[in-house]
């Protein structure tokens, strides 16, 4: 069985962290958005495509908007960034959101500064190598594929 015949149960925290990651620049690319169709994303993480866009809303409301502005996190941007990526517990979930932004934040041949600032930081706080991303990226087979994070390996950094 696939997640397209069995939806995830609706992860509010996972959808909420990947929103912010297409929100991290200010704006959300249609390309970003077919990337992560392409990835089966919203089956994924059993939120409608709908619902993620108005996430990807609030948080270019909340915080996007002033990410795009510096280059580096700020203090109330840091706090917020935190408490999203704090409420993702579980490691294979944390995997799947980082390896979904990746498709996300490069569907249009280029990572901006801001993407790259969020993202690096949910590796970091996360504490996700990027050779652990890189196996999970590389582990889930071709565009479109409907594995779930946890057939992912994981392993602790090393």
């Amino acid at each position: 069985m696939t997640t397209r015949d069995h939806p995830r149960p609706y992860s509010a925290a996972a959808a909420r962290v990947l929103a912010l990651m297409v929100a991290a620049n200010g704006r959300a690319d249609p390309r970003e958005l077919q990337a992560l169709e392409d990835v089966d994303a919203f089956a994924r993480l059993g939120v409608p495509r709908e619902h993620f866009l108005a996430l990807v809303n609030e948080c270019l409301k909340d915080v996007g908007y002033g990410l795009a502005e510096c280059s580096w996190l700020r203090a109330r941007d840091q706090a917020y960034v935190d408490r999203l990526l704090d409420a993702v517990v579980d490691p294979q979930e944390r995997l799947m959101v980082c390896r979904l932004a990746a498709a996300a934040v490069t569907a249009d041949g280029h990572v901006s500064g801001d993407e790259r600032l969020v993202f690096d930081h949910a590796l970091a706080r996360w504490r996700i190598s990027r050779s652990m991303l890189t196996e999970a990226i590389l582990h889930d087979g071709s565009r479109g594929s409907t594995r779930r994070a946890t057939e992912w390996p994981v392993r602790s950094p090393g």
